[in-house]
Order: structure tokens, then C-alpha cells, then sequence
């Protein structure tokens, strides 16, 4: 995320990403926090030395990233005014640390969680869940890989000495090492095995979704002040003003304001299309104006997973509001209207449809989406008799790398290629099917 700097202390802060591949065998067999990943870091502006850091989860085994927004803040804590840094990371702890030195303060839980049990008093090192690792075994953890607080940016109110966070709760993942994992540069690296069918497979898909919601969190008390429970997962970025104001919007399409006090709803607008962005707020002479970016992707869009239910695709759009506007948004079509046609001639015995999915979600999820349900990129349960009559010529050389598909003839084989294609065609017919063709 975007760094944030300390111009009297002239320290840059930064936080940092998990490693690849994502488990620990795999990555350091030989143990170790593998230091500096998940971690805030400060460095000195004016020579670029390291002055502190704080490691959030050490040997980091789950893709809890501490690349969430950075806010800095001056607290009354215990009598004492600190200067402090704030983050509240994927790994679902609100961190409270002191930016002159590093030194810990307080973490507490803003979401639920299953892979620690807290932190130590003292160090604010996590303490880990006997459930949360199994070496190369599989195991069900959550928060799940997109966190209890993903980029979308927090706000604090110095006014109400509340920060305002985006929060994802109750997420979880079937984190699954794969043994046969080796580095490669072509494909994606975070040694998940696709292949994997076991007991907890059925626990993993049976667990409850996760859900979204506004919290305001106290930093001293460590504790929520009030929270807003949205009825869509994923939601966008916050900003507070001194008017005691709230803005965010949701993947749904809705841009609310709420009382940042209590949080009471006090104004909504449908904006047609998912929101991720955080609202900007700004004078233009003596009038003050909010404005959202509205749009859906990233990586919820793109790979489009069942939690992002009630998502909303669409054009983007930029809209700006001041009181007393008056202008009317018109919302285009977007997306397939009908359901999708499907293809014959493709052969799909149960076999090769599953040996389709076991490659699909090994090499293609990451644009074509999950269960081949497109998010950003063209969907391919769509796809024409002529696509699949190419399919070998696009998939294995390159047809369409013009568009931005690229050749997968170094990693796949004709044979693995048209069980891709099985399953591309069996979720077609599950589509059709679905709309009551």
C-alpha cells in the first residue's frame, strides 16, 4: 500500500508483503520468522536506514499480508501522549505501536479468528493456534487469504478518537500445501494444492460465509465503538470529516454517510455499479464536495469467488455530490443478459471434467475467475463455437496474445488442454441449466 511519512521524525513508514510460495515447509523448511515479511518497517528519509520493525506474523503461513494502510496519530494512552502508528492487517489484529521506537503497545482482535490465540503482552508476538498449522498437512483457518482487512483504505476522526475500518469477518480458507510444489516463473507460486479432495474439503465448503460490515474501532480501549453490518461482504474504502461524517461504499452499488459518533445511517445513494475506492472529500470556494470512484475488479472481481454474491459489474464511473445537487445518474447495461449457449462436439466424460478443473484452478482461476465465472476478464462459460473450434490455437499457441492471452504451450499438453475445455463446457451447461435453459 501507500507509504506515510513522519516529517518530524523524518521516517518513512512501510508495510510488507507475505512470502511466496505461501506455506513455510515449502518456503523455509528449516524454520524461522523469515524476517521482514508481514512486517511495518521504518526507515529513515533522509539515508534510507532502517530504524525499527515490527513483524506482524512472523513465518507467515496463510498470505496475512501487513500491506494495509498506515495511519498516523497522537494518543492518550495511560495518561501518556504517544505518537503512534496504526494498522489493522489481514491477520485480523488492530496493531497500536509507538512510530518513534517500534516499541508494541496493544493488538487486540477486530474480526474473529482461528489462527491465534492473541499476542504476548509484552513482545506483541502472536501467539499461534495449535489448529492453525500442520506442517505439510491440511488445515482450515480463518481469517481466509483476503483477510479480515484487505488495501481498502480506514480513516481515523481525531474528533472522535475513533478509527473507522472496512472489515471482513469470518472467513475461512482450506490452506492445502502442495508436496510436489516447485518453483517456476510461469505460473502462479503460492503452493496450494488444487488437486486435494480430502475430509476437510467438505468442512471447508460447509463453512459459513464471511460477512462485511463498517466497524468503528477505539485504539485506546482497543474495543469497537459501534459497527454497521452490510448485507454484501465486500465494501470500499472510508473517509471521516470534521462534519461527524462516515462515507463508504459497497459492492453493491450503494454510497452511504453515517454518523461517526453511532454510526446512524443519515443519507444513501444507488450508484449502479460496485464501489471499492475510498471517497475524497474537498473545498471548491465555499462548497464542499465528496467524491467516489466507482467501479468493481481487483482481485474480488477479477477471480469473482462465491463470497462476492451480490457484487455489482459495470462501467466505471467517477461521481461527485455536494448538498443540494440535483443531477440524475443514468446506469447502462452491462454484462450477458441471457444465459449462455452451449457448445457440442466437446467431449466431457466425468474424468476429464475433473482433471479440467484440477488444471483450470491450477493455472486459470487467477484471471477466468472461480468455477470459471468471469469477474473482469470475458466469461468463459460465453465463449462461441468459434473460441472453442481455437481452442488448442489459443490456449497452446498463443492465437490471442494480442488480447492479452498468452500461450500456455510450455506448461500444458494438448490432452490437458482439452480437459480445460471439458470444464469450461460442463459450466456452461450448469449455467444454462441454472437459467432455465
Amino acid at each position: 500500500d501507500a507509504i506515510v511519512y513522519d516529517p518530524d521524525l523524518d521516517l518513512v513508514f512501510v508495510g510488507t508483503g507475505n512470502g511466496s510460495p505461501w506455506y513455510r515447509d515449502l518456503r523455509s523448511p528449516g524454520g524461522g520468522d523469515n524476517l521482514y515479511l508481514s512486517s511495518i518497517s521504518a526507515l529513515r528519509a533522509a539515508d534510507g536506514e532502517q530504524v525499527w520493525h515490527f513483524q506482524t506474523t512472523p513465518g507467515d503461513n496463510w498470505d496475512f499480508t501487513a500491506t494495509q494502510p498506515l495511519i498516523l496519530a497522537d494518543l492518550e494512552i495511560e495518561g501518556r501522549l504517544r505518537n503512534v502508528i496504526m494498522q489493522a492487517p489481514k491477520n485480523g489484529f488492530f496493531y497500536v505501536l509507538d512510530r518513534k521506537t517500534g516499541e508494541f503497545i496493544s493488538a487486540k482482535t477486530f474480526a474473529s479468528i482461528t489462527w491465534a490465540t492473541g499476542v504476548d503482552s509484552v513482545t506483541g508476538r502472536p501467539i499461534e493456534s495449535p489448529t492453525a498449522y500442520a506442517g505439510m498437512n491440511p488445515v482450515l483457518v480463518s481469517p481466509d487469504p483476503s483477510g479480515a482487512h484487505g488495501w481498502h483504505p480506514m480513516a481515523f476522526n481525531p474528533q472522535t478518537g475513533l478509527v473507522y475500518v472496512p472489515v471482513r469477518d469470518g472467513g475461512t480458507f482450506l490452506h492445502r500445501p502442495d508436496s510436489t510444489w516447485r518453483p517456476r516463473t510461469t505460473r502462479l507460486n503460492a503452493g496450494i494444492d488444487a488437486s486435494y479432495t480430502g475430509p476437510l474439503l467438505q468442512a471447508w465448503l460447509a463453512a459459513p460465509p464471511p460477512t462485511g460490515r463498517l466497524v468503528a474501532w477505539d485504539p485506546v480501549k482497543q474495543m469497537p465503538q459501534w459497527k454497521v453490518d452490510h448485507p454484501v461482504l465486500n465494501t470500499g474504502g472510508v473517509v471521516t470529516t470534521a462534519g461527524n461524517l462516515v462515507f463508504q461504499g459497497r459492492s453493491d452499488g450503494l454510497f452511504s454517510a453515517y454518523r461517526a459518533t453511532d454510526g446512524a445511517k443519515l443519507w444513501e445513494f444507488d450508484a449502479g455499479t460496485g464501489i471499492m475506492a475510498a471517497p475524497v472529500t474537498y473545498l471548491v470556494g465555499n462548497v464542499q464536495y465528496v467524491t467516489v470512484m466507482v467501479g468493481w475488479g481487483g482481485d474480488m472481481g477479477m477471480i469473482n469467488p462465491p463470497t462476492a454474491q451480490g457484487a455489482k459489474p459495470g462501467f466505471g464511473r467517477i461521481l461527485t455530490f455536494a448538498l443540494d445537487g440535483t443531477a440524475t445518474l443514468h446506469v447502462p447495461p452491462f454484462g450477458h443478459q441471457d444465459p449462455p449457449s452451449v457448445v457440442e462436439g466437446v467431449a466431457t466424460s466425468p474424468a476429464t471434467i475433473e482433471q479440467g478443473r484440477v488444471l483450470y484452478d491450477t493455472f486459470c482461476f487467477g484471471c477466468h475467475g472461480v468455477n470459471a465465472v468471469a469477474g473482469a476478464l470475458p466469461d468463459l462459460r460465453y465463449a462461441t463455437a468459434d473460441v472453442h473450434r481455437q481452442f488448442h490455437a489459443i490456449v497452446l499457441e498463443g492465437a490471442r496474445e494480442a488480447l492479452g492471452m498468452p500461450s500456455f504451450g510450455d506448461l500444458l499438453s494438448p490432452a490437458q488442454a482439452s480437459a480445460i475445455q471439458a470444464y469450461i463446457v460442463d459450466r456452461t451447461r450448469a449455467a444454462a441449466v441454472t437459467a432455465g435453459r
